[in-house]
């Protein structure tokens, strides 16, 4: 018993590192999502945290090992499949992943199409719940998968009720290379997706592919949330898709309303 307790009752040396390296790799794990310009490159978080870039990258390849970080193609780092499983499981009070879920299913059975809710976590957009069309012809997506904010019909429905900094954000989190660019681009895309309430993608994001989405609005007026609707546009015709919007804004409506 006496070598697991130093002089006085001081915890052993291994207990004492035990705190200094949970600390920092907790602290760098917070930078890398809430920090003001996140998602950062790694030596931008060793600034940030104030540790050498030695220890940053080590601290770094261990919480990419455990799923907690991702790196983007522009080498800055984005919450990987754990951190969003957690951020979700944290907003649960507030927008339900149940509630969410059994959005995408009501939708899916109007519908007869394949049916998505995505989530703000940090800098990025994931998919939070899905239910596949029964169609034998669709397109698959998993929970946890990111959502392109610029090319996707439900990314432009959450950034339409963003303000320029939230969409600069989001543009950036993706590892889009020239987010004011980008944002300039599409700008006529997200005002019109405001001024009509929902966006529209025709066979942009995907060959063949046609799909309607719609923004769910926290407390603060802003998107925290989107649900979309999908499906091949030889079979989900422009009418249809039109005839899906009335349903996709009263399920956003009502989760919005929870709060």
């Amino acid at each position: 018993m006496a070598q697991e307790t130093g002089e006085r009752g001081t915890p052993p040396k291994e207990s004492t590192k035990s705190p200094s390296y949970m600390g920092r790799i907790l602290n760098l794990l917070e930078l890398s999502v809430i920090a003001d310009q996140a998602p950062l490159t790694l030596s931008e978080l060793a600034v940030a945290a104030d540790v050498p870039l030695s220890t940053a990258s080590r601290l770094i390849a261990q919480l990419i090992a455990w799923g907690f970080l991702d790196e983007a193609p522009n080498s800055r780092f984005v919450p990987g499949r754990r951190l969003v499983a957690m951020a979700t499981a944290v907003g649960e009070h507030l927008y339900s992943n149940d509630r969410l879920q059994l959005a995408t299913r009501r939708l899916a059975a109007i519908t007869g199409e394949s049916t998505t809710a995505g989530r703000i976590v940090g800098n990025s957009m994931y998919i939070i719940a899905r239910t596949e069309s029964d169609q034998p012809l669709r397109a698959v997506s998993r929970i946890g998968e990111p959502i392109r904010p610029e090319s996707s019909a439900l990314g432009k429905a959450i950034m339409s009720h963003l303000p320029r900094a939230g969409q600069l954000a989001l543009l950036s989190g993706a590892g889009v290379e020239d987010p004011e660019g980008v944002r300039e681009a599409i700008l006529p895309e997200l005002e019109e997706a405001r001024r009509q309430g929902y966006a529209v993608d025709e066979e942009t994001y995907s060959v063949g592919l046609r799909c309607r989405a719609v923004a769910v609005i926290g407390a603060d007026g802003r998107a925290v949330a989107g649900l979309s609707v999908s499906g091949p546009a030889a079979r989900f015709t422009t009418d249809l898709a039109e005839k899906a919007v009335p349903a996709l804004c009263q399920e956003a409506a009502a989760i919005g309303d929870l709060r």
